[in-house]
């Protein structure tokens, strides 16, 4: 019985053993933050999807734009084919396409009086638009989300508060930056073209 014993918990060492992170792997962590993160998230319409918003923030500028229409079983408008090519047919563009010219717009005019009006998704337009307004006031009156990985000391406080150790960081979460994590279908200051 003991040696069962001894072997189950030589097993559940060994297994355990590479799961703790490196002080490299946080330092990659806080390589990739980049900045305050707000997300917005407006009515459903009436196709059953919900606006939705994610703006990231860089020294007080817009650094990558994430919008798109999300059901409630997590299904992205920019990706229903059967959708996207019913409105290229009528419409002469999709929402995809709308979506990325929106985003590529924010992020090189920085300003959403200078965003123009996409002609066949035009309450799609309207929508950014007013997202990102609400998105750009809720930055300037400091209410950013919290829900991304932190700057500073966070990610070696969360391995060392994992670990049972005590955490080093004074700083506190008004203080704090985000890495908005993207999913694909994000625009990056870094990626965009020389549209105006």
């Amino acid at each position: 019985m003991k040696k069962i014993f001894l072997l189950t918990i030589c097993i559940s060492l060994l297994s355990l053993t590479g799961c703790s992170k490196s002080a490299r792997d946080v330092g990659n962590t806080q390589e990739m933050i980049n900045g305050q993160v707000v997300e917005i998230e407006g009515p459903q319409d009436q196709y059953g999807y919900f606006p939705h918003m994610r703006l990231t923030f860089n020294d007080d500028q817009i650094q990558e734009v994430y919008f798109d229409y999300i059901s409630d079983t997590a299904e992205k408008k920019s990706q229903d084919e059967e959708y996207n090519s019913t409105m290229q047919e009528k419409t002469g563009t999709s929402t995809e396409l709308a979506m990325i010219d929106l985003r590529q717009q924010l992020l090189n005019k920085q300003d959403v009086e200078e965003i123009r009006i996409i002609a066949g998704a035009t309450q799609t337009s309207k929508e950014f638009i007013e997202m990102a307004a609400k998105a750009i006031k809720s930055y300037e009156d400091g209410k950013t989300s919290a829900n991304n990985y932190g700057a500073g000391n966070e990610a070696l406080d969360a391995v060392n508060r994992g670990r049972g150790l005590q955490t080093t960081s004074t700083q506190s979460d008004e203080q704090s930056t985000y890495f908005n994590g993207g999913d694909g279908n994000s625009s990056s200051a870094s990626s965009t073209s020389s549209e105006s």
